[in-house]
């Protein structure tokens, strides 16, 4: 698997000055955060073969605060085991290419090997991400780098925010096709549940998929982030507030069907897909254009409870059939 994600070790450089007060180990706790959701998702992260030569400060070495007892800034016991766990499930980089192992960003010379190590995939075309300890007032979006007087903007990401506006971007910046934006769609937009064989209709809108690219990202993007609680908070009350309040969190106008489609047999079998082995009706949709390009998509419970909810998408196509 090729890493979407490289560890950052200069980012461990203020660790000293944030011993005390529980802010070091609230960063770990983050960090490894990260590290669970880019394992759970498949993602691939990678790290310099020093990473645990990391510097923390006062020359104090990661390697220290992790296995020795004397150290003056050990870490809690089971907080170093989980980190050191998730550190040996993070294959290391190939930086025999590098053209440096110093990185410049925010203004500062650093020896940052991982930063440099994704700034050389970015300048490649394949883009990754710096994972770095987030330490208060570290780097966090898009960040631009110099290498070797080589500046690229690189992401640094620190939270689910962060996490997946770099999936988001990547669709544009490497510019996927249809088959590497259904592999993507899980990190781009990871609220979101698909019926069975819905990327197909990623060739039946009026436009060719290339052109639809932007919009589709734009309005998934936002049915992942705030469809659900859309549902949640307002799908009790009038329809109409709930499409008022979908369309301006989408950025697109968002509707249900009438009553009159929602009787006609003919209507409900064009919105019927699969999801799960059960056969669903996806009345609800997003319009790309305000006369064509929908994405059709429902909300139901989840397992959870009733006030868990998903957003489901059932479908892509230019226009679903209309009653005259």
């Amino acid at each position: 698997m090729k890493a979407r994600f490289v560890l950052d070790e200069s980012s461990w450089a203020g660790a000293a000055e944030h011993w005390s007060g529980g802010g070091l180990g609230d960063a770990i706790e983050r960090l490894l955060e990260r590290l669970d959701v880019a394992r759970e998702r498949g993602e691939g992260v990678a790290k310099h073969r020093d990473y645990y030569r990391s510097d923390l400060g006062d020359g104090v070495e990661l390697v220290s605060a992790l296995f020795e007892s004397d150290c003056p800034m050990q870490l809690d016991h089971d907080l170093a085991l989980r980190l050191v766990l998730a550190l040996d499930r993070t294959g290391d980089f190939d930086d025999s290419g590098l053209a440096d192992y110093d990185a410049t960003f925010g203004g500062e010379a650093r020896f940052a090997p991982g930063v440099s190590w994704a700034h050389a995939r970015c300048g490649e075309g394949r883009q990754v991400a710096v994972l770095p300890l987030p330490l208060g007032g570290g780097h966090v979006g898009r960040v631009p780098v110099t290498v070797a007087d080589d500046t690229l903007e690189i992401w640094f990401v620190a939270g689910e925010s962060d996490h997946v506006g770099f999936f988001r971007s990547v669709i544009g910046l490497e510019s996927v096709d249809e088959r590497r934006f259904a592999g993507l769609a899980g990190s781009a937009f990871p609220a979101l549940d698909w019926a069975d064989g819905v990327w197909r209709g990623l060739g039946e809108f009026s436009r060719p998929y290339i052109a639809v690219r932007e919009e589709l990202v734009r309005c998934l993007g936002g049915l992942s982030d705030y469809g659900a609680a859309c549902f949640r908070d307002f799908g009790a009350g009038d329809p109409r507030e709930l499409a008022r309040v979908l369309s301006a969190k989408v950025g697109a106008g968002v509707s249900d069907e009438d009553g009159r489609t929602k009787r006609n047999a003919d209507a409900r079998r064009d919105r019927t897909r699969c999801h799960r082995g059960v056969e669903k009706v996806f009345w609800w949709h997003v319009k790309l254009q305000p006369n064509v390009d929908r994405v059709h998509f429902l909300c139901e419970a989840g397992s959870g409870g009733h006030r868990q909810k998903k957003i489901v998408v059932g479908l892509f196509k230019d226009h679903c059939m209309l009653l005259d």
